[in-house]
């Protein structure tokens, strides 16, 4: 049985310091721009500071999301 995720968090991106959290679903994405409102990118993503990716991804559990960061 495959595991799906909410969001995928890609910590090694072209500027240090700084994660892009994707969406992997309409829930996830709306989560983003209206919950956590969080501006997204053209492509979907959203640009997160590192050092607060362990606070997004337990605020995203809280509202019952998974988060797989890569």
């Amino acid at each position: 049985m495959a595991t799906t995720f909410d969001f995928q968090i890609v910590s090694n991106t072209s500027i240090p310091g700084l994660s892009l959290v994707m969406p992997q679903n309409e829930d996830a994405y709306n989560y983003l721009t209206e919950e956590a409102d969080i501006a997204v990118l053209a492509d979907g993503s959203a640009p997160l500071f590192t050092d607060n990716v362990g606070d997004f991804i337990s605020d995203a559990g809280w509202a019952q999301l998974s988060t797989s960061l890569v």
